[in-house]
């Protein structure tokens, strides 16, 4: 009879079950019990790791706290049942004494666990990634300004080649409008070669020359000015062009998760401090996910293994009993019927016997009225006379 001490809580039945463990065969091992509670704990705290990283890596794709929370909790589930097969596996194995199975067991959830550690350690150093992807997305933009400097660099150069040309034309024009306005200015006040003051006929000819000048500046301009405007549009139409790629790929710089890893990358690349730190918190975050099935490898094979392994056994005979057991009914009962079937067939012919010796007789008889008698023709109409009757 079962003490009531002895009857295991809710939680305690929940750890076990985490465990992958049998509870009315533990139920009965004094000193396993503990030991499949710590068991139990370790796979809870696995889930629990499990569950944080799948959701801190599904919040950093989705913006649905909803969503986020439901695939979290999906992910971490099938981890918890991955975690719980391979414990069960290892009970079924005698307590994992084969190397093959075991170092199998131990890859696979060595992998999961290095999957796991990369959402918790970016959520770890998040104010650290944070800070490195903005000087990655200030890299990238700078990266890409300069390609596209490059791509149009020979368009450009060839319109600001036409703007300067034009411009030098102008202020050659102008230059020399201002000489030969000073050298008018220069005749008519007395300061000039002729030394007259006023209109001479010297200073005619330099105003003839600089209303000249002056008509040629303005008949340039009119020229420049359309073609001045229609280049410093083209400038202009490349210049929204170039900002219209750079907004579109700026919004491409997400921080998302392959971000934050290429930050994370970064950060250790440039420091070894942080590098050791990184490969430190990864191996913990992988010890703890593989820590169910590496205390359950650690674990000596005690009273709960053998009990399990005698049930399991009686298990397999009964099976193998009932198999046989089956087997054997079914060959007695083909032999009883094909009895019974003797029986019946030997009773019908014994009921049946003058009838059929007269319907004999008669098959006889008319067999010897006929000219071309054969044996072999009486004999095959005789069978199909009695077998034809019996079936």
């Amino acid at each position: 009879m079962t003490r009531k001490e002895d009857v295991p809580d809710g939680m305690t039945r929940f750890l076990w079950w985490l465990a992958a463990a049998d509870a009315d065969i533990l139920q009965e091992c004094r000193t396993e019990k503990e030991r499949y509670r710590i068991i139990g704990l370790s796979v809870l705290v696995t889930w629990m790791f499990a569950t944080l990283a799948w959701g801190y890596f599904f919040s950093t794709i989705i913006k649905d706290d909803m969503a986020v929370a439901g695939l979290a909790l999906f992910f971490g589930f099938a981890i918890l049942s991955i975690d719980r097969t391979l414990i069960a596996a290892m009970s079924r194995n005698n307590g994992g004494n084969r190397f093959l199975p075991v170092a199998f067991r131990l890859l696979l959830a060595v992998t999961i666990g290095l999957f796991i550690s990369q959402p918790v350690v970016l959520m770890l150093f998040k104010k650290d990634i944070t800070a490195q992807l903005e000087l990655n997305k200030q890299e990238k933009l700078d990266a890409f300004r300069a390609q596209l400097v490059k791509l149009n660099a020979g368009q450009r150069a060839t319109i600001q080649q036409s703007i300067d040309q034009g411009k030098q034309q102008l202020q050659q024009k102008e230059a020399e409008l201002k000489f030969y306005k000073d050298g008018y200015i220069k005749e008519t006040d007395g300061t000039g070669g002729s030394g007259r003051i006023g209109e001479s006929a010297i200073a005619k000819v330099k105003k003839m020359a600089y209303l000249k000048s002056e008509e040629e500046l303005q008949a340039l301009q009119r020229v420049q000015e359309p073609q001045q405007r229609q280049l410093q549009a083209q400038l202009a139409s490349m210049h929204s062009v170039d900002s219209l790629k750079e907004t579109v790929y700026v919004s491409t710089l997400t921080d998302g998760f392959l971000a934050q890893i290429e930050a994370l990358h970064d950060l250790t690349e440039s420091h070894p401090p942080l590098q050791q730190r990184y490969r430190l918190i990864v191996f913990i975050i992988t010890l703890i996910e593989i820590m169910p099935l590496l205390s359950k490898v650690l674990m000596p094979k005690g009273e709960y293994d053998e009990k399990l392994a005698s049930a399991t056994a009686q298990g397999v005979a009964a099976a193998q009993q009932e198999t046989a057991k089956g087997k054997e009914l079914s060959v007695h009962y083909q032999a009883s019927a094909l009895e019974a079937d003797k029986a019946t067939i030997d009773h019908l012919f014994a009921t049946t016997e003058d009838l059929r010796r007269e319907e004999a007789e008669e098959m006889v008889k008319a067999w010897k009225t006929r000219e071309n008698r054969r044996y072999r023709q009486l004999w095959e109409q005789a069978k199909r006379l009695l077998l034809g009757r019996i079936s």
